[in-house]
């Protein structure tokens, strides 16, 4: 049973400008596809890759605890026209979604020589919940409860297909499922976030879904997501990252 979706697009510490551990464009076939990548510009970093230390599932971890952390009258998620680096000091930039539609067009200022996270389509099943029969079965472990309400939701997705300045990334290696973790969430958030489990404070989760890696050279570039949503609604947004100089 899942208590929270984001309708994707879906770290901490500070660090100086530097390029991440493994960079390498998608896919990593040939030296020749690594320098057609990086002429275009954007690369698309490995499902496998680790930044600053850290694997992407790390990073994703992050991006919720951003997300959370928030407050609701400046958050990028429930306002398209808010800056979407708020709060963000990290090296690594979030993307941020927009979680009251599956259909939207947004516009961010992202600074040079940081990978960007985006989330393509992503969810995040989180604990406690009101609701008394969302609990794990007897000698089932939270995390493993929460893993497969995810899993078993995001199943429902269909037809995902990205492109990245127009050009087509093959989303079947970049799906990426969580551990359990924790979060700590501003209470502005309970009632204007879609999720019924949000308790505005400590939780646990866990998160799966469709994250891409980029490093991106200066200028404009475009990532467009398309899918039909496990709810039946369409997914359409276009996220213009605007790198700088």
């Amino acid at each position: 049973m899942l208590k929270h979706i984001l309708a994707v697009s879906m770290l901490m510490g500070c660090a100086p400008d530097a390029m991440p551990d493994a960079v390498a464009p998608e896919p990593a076939a040939s030296s020749d596809e690594a320098l057609e990548a990086r002429s275009w510009g954007a690369v698309v970093l490995p499902p496998g890759a680790r930044v600053y230390g850290r694997p992407i599932t790390a990073w994703a971890k992050e991006w919720y605890r951003w997300h959370f952390r928030v407050p609701a009258d400046r958050s990028p998620m429930l306002r398209l026209e808010q800056d979407c680096d708020e709060d963000q000091d990290g090296p690594v930039f979030f993307v941020p979604t927009y979680d009251l539609d599956t259909t939207y067009q947004r516009t961010c200022r992202v600074p040079r020589n940081r990978p960007v996270l985006v989330p393509l389509w992503v969810v995040i099943n989180d604990y406690p919940c009101p609701d008394p029969s969302f609990e794990p079965a007897p000698g089932q472990t939270l995390e493993d409860f929460l893993r497969q309400g995810a899993i078993d939701f995001n199943n429902g997705t269909q037809d995902l297909v990205v492109t990245v300045d127009g050009r087509r990334v093959d989303t079947r290696r970049h799906r990426h499922t969580s551990g359990l973790f924790t979060f700590d969430a501003d209470p502005s958030l309970v009632g204007k976030i879609p999720d019924p489990c949000l308790v505005g404070g400590e939780q646990r989760g866990v998160t799966d879904g469709w994250w891409l890696m980029l490093q991106l050279a200066p200028g404009e570039h475009v990532v467009r997501v398309q899918a039909l949503a496990p709810f039946g609604a369409p997914i359409d947004y276009t996220y213009t990252l605007r790198v700088g100089r």
